[in-house]
């Protein structure tokens, strides 16, 4: 993770309550693209008959009971770029008590082994909070799952493997995620790590593995190792820190900010275990390895920014990707404008179509500068070329690789080009695809923004084959110098340094490339970390810490808990919380949006008018976002009442919040045809008598010695219980179909 750039996805996104899971994506600008090449299925291929019976070879206690009906087979195999193994997917679906059952299978190789498995249940109502199994009953599953479906055992859990976090919503199955880690000889294999997902109920949901049809490379032998002690020692000697930005991204928001960091120099992977040399993303090196010092690619803009329109977006679209290999034809499908962290982007959509089928991709392009923003050469990864045209193709040299992405760079963003360094580490080289991977950072004040980088990769031919551009929109920095000495951030790290021992391979691989033995620096037995620069603290995860606090309560303690650390209720200070304290609708609105939907903040450029469901919550407001979530999902109705957050909240409008969430609001405005009988009816509100009498009957809120109690103030405690029947009941009918 130090070796690449994050950049976490942020899209604003239009949810509904009852809308499939959608998660904040995070991807990782790498080195090597996993392309997949499309190849029509032909009658000497493997049949649906044996990848069925495979699966239920090796999974015979879940597809047991299905029928060769319930599966749907691929037309097309594949093989990724650089990886010749053929994949085949099967599909499968099966209805269960009315109730759809789907998944998806990946087999790879002669063998068939299960590359991917991806599975939905019918019934995930166990799989929901609490669950019926415990982290630990799921990760016996998951070892369980492992062994059957894994070559060999040469592989141990990683405990502590990056999770990317979501929020825990309550309409969502809890997922228990596992990392496994191949060994050789007992060591971890750096690069080689698969991944196991278990609901809470128990059942396997998603495995990923990745099966490399590569000659199988060389592994260093462990003899004459230099000692753990003796590397640790050398690496706190020679540690070297740099003061850099950190952007983070909050986990519910599309919000991005940015820190002072310390962290230790990119080009350093650690110590070679048997020599003792520096271990970089070049080779081994005798000398210590430094950070390249910073020079802008341009003082100021080669030229002044320019919108563009739609159609001329589609004229530079033409000139990047018209390029169609032979017998296919080139297409644009769509052209649209969109925002990302809070910049105007035209996405244009084109396409290569031949007999076979259709490869689609896109472009990104600032609306405002003109510039390019993500593009790919995709005609390259189907037209990839023969071991023998690859010969004839004399490798760039590395000087004249940065030469041309230079060249792209200030061709393609010349308004915006004196934002960025020039490359502080040396080109990653891609073999199979003959492609150099070049990283322009971006500069803030001096110091590199870690997290924001221009990546551009150059062919051995000379013609630029991808282009990225983070699009992040920060107006506020820390100034340099609140940031403490880094005499100080040096002591703090050197105290909590240690090293573990990997297999590993440099980011230059050649032919005679082989696993070298390294001791990889780590912190509290991590590899990522760094030193908040404002704090001195260290921060070992790329995700924020969740909320740790817990309570105590008679009654609802599992629930409370759970919506605390999910961070639907707020709590700082446990001994100053009171759950069973009544509630205001502003405090109950947000523990409801939070508990119930991925919730995401929305971002708008300051130009723009941001709209206002209510007059007294203006954008300033701290529940303005939460506010207008609920308004736009029906939960709120402007224009026909009123929001006065600090007013407390009563059972029978929280009934009309729930009944509202379901979308059964038109059952409910027909009071007249129910006939309750709780014993203090009469005090039910007229025109809240039909939400009251759904949500009791649904057994969302519960009588209390035969009366509903419709005027008392809700606590915290009151909503966390019927706010977990109200999330069963939405899963419910979802994977029924009713929404």
């Amino acid at each position: 993770m130090k070796k690449w750039s994050v950049a976490v996805g942020s899209s604003v996104l239009a949810l509904s309550l009852l809308a499939p899971t959608m998660e904040a994506s995070t991807s990782v600008q790498q080195q090597e693209e996993r392309i997949p090449i499309l190849v029509a299925l032909n009658e000497n291929d493997v049949s649906k008959e044996q990848l069925i019976k495979r699966l239920k070879e090796v999974l015979p206690e879940t597809f047991s009971s299905y029928k060769d009906s319930h599966f749907q087979m691929s037309s097309m195999s594949h093989h990724y770029v650089g990886d010749d193994v053929t994949r085949y997917e099967l599909m499968f679906n099966k209805t269960v008590n009315n109730k759809s059952e789907s998944g998806q299978v990946t087999f790879a190789g002669d063998q068939l082994e299960i590359e991917s498995f991806y599975f939905t249940p019918s019934n995930v109502k166990d799989a929901l909070f609490p669950g019926k199994v415990t982290s630990e009953q799921a990760q016996k599953v998951a070892e369980s799952f492992v062994k059957k479906v894994v070559k060999g055992n040469d592989y141990i859990l990683v405990s502590d493997a990056l999770s990317y976090y979501s929020s825990r919503v309550l309409t969502e199955p809890i997922i228990y995620n596992y990392s496994f880690i191949r060994t050789e000889n007992g060591v971890p294999i750096y690069d080689n790590v698969f991944s196991v997902g278990v609901y809470g109920d128990g059942t396997i949901t998603q495995f990923y593995q990745t099966i490399n049809g590569k000659k199988r490379l060389a592994f260093e032998d462990r003899t004459n190792l230099i000692p753990s002690a003796e590397a640790v020692n050398k690496l706190k000697e020679n540690i070297q820190l740099e003061l850099q930005y950190q952007l983070d991204y909050d986990s519910n928001s599309s919000e991005q900010k940015v820190r002072l960091v310390y962290q230790p120099v990119t080009t350093m992977i650690g110590l070679h275990a048997t020599s003792g040399k520096w271990y970089t993303m070049s080779g081994l090196s005798e000398s210590v390895p430094t950070q390249a010092k910073l020079e802008k690619l341009a003082n100021a803009p080669l030229k002044p920014a320019s919108p563009i329109t739609l159609e001329q977006a589609k004229e530079v679209a033409k000139k990047l990707v018209n390029n169609a290999p032979e017998g296919m034809e080139f297409n644009i499908d769509s052209a649209y404008e969109m925002e990302s962290n809070g910049q105007a982007v035209i996405m244009i959509s084109y396409s290569y179509t031949s007999g076979n089928g259709t490869h689609s991709s896109s472009i990104e392009i600032n609306k405002n500068t003109g510039e390019l923003m993500n593009y790919s050469d995709f005609s390259s990864f189907m037209n990839r070329p023969s071991k023998d045209e690859k010969s004839k193709v004399p490798k760039l040299a590395k000087e004249q690789a940065v030469m041309i992405a230079t060249e792209a760079v200030k061709k393609l963003a010349p308004s915006s080009l004196h934002e960025y360094s020039k490359p502080i580490d040396e080109p990653t080289y891609d073999e199979d695809m003959g492609a150099h991977y070049v990283n322009f950072p971006k500069v803030k004040n001096g110091l590199i923004v870690n997290g924001d980088s221009l990546f551009v990769s150059i062919g051995d031919d000379g013609q630029l084959k991808s282009y990225y551009r983070a699009a992040n929109q920060i107006t506020e920095w820390p100034e340099p110098k609140t940031a403490i000495e880094k005499s100080k951030a040096t002591a703090t790290f050197k105290e909590a340094l240690s090293a573990k021992l990997v297999y590993t391979k440099s980011g230059n691989p050649t032919t005679d490339e082989s696993y070298k033995l390294v001791y990889m620096p780590t912190v509290k037995d991590q590899e990522y970390y760094y030193i908040d620069a404002t704090t001195g603290q260290i921060v070992n995860s790329l995700i924020p810490a969740g909320n740790d606090i817990s309570i105590t309560h008679p009654t609802a303690e599992k629930e409370l808990n759970y919506l605390i650390q999910a961070g639907a209720i707020e709590v700082k200070d446990a001994s100053q919380f009171n759950a069973d304290v009544a509630i205001t609708k502003g405090q109950a609105l947000n523990t409801v949006m939070k508990s119930l939907t991925y919730f995401y903040y929305e971002v708008y450029n300051q130009e723009s008018e941001k709209p206002m469901s209510f007059d007294n919550i203006d954008p300033k407001h701290p529940l303005y976002q939460v506010v207008e979530s609920a308004s736009a999902n029906g939960i709120l109705k402007p224009g026909q009442e009123t929001f006065n957050p600090e007013e407390k909240m009563t059972r029978e409008e929280l009934a009309v919040w729930f009944i509202r969430t379901l979308g059964l609001e038109q059952a409910a405005e027909h009071s007249g045809i129910y006939n309750v009988t709780y014993a203090d009816k009469e005090k039910i509100s007229e025109q809240y008598k039909g939400y009251v009498a759904l949500s009791q009957a649904m057994g969302l809120q519960k009588l209390e010695q035969s009366n509903f109690n419709p005027t008392h103030e809700v606590t915290y405690a009151d909503l966390a219980v019927s706010i977990i029947q109200l999330a069963y009941e939405i899963a419910d009918k979802r994977q029924s179909g009713m929404y």
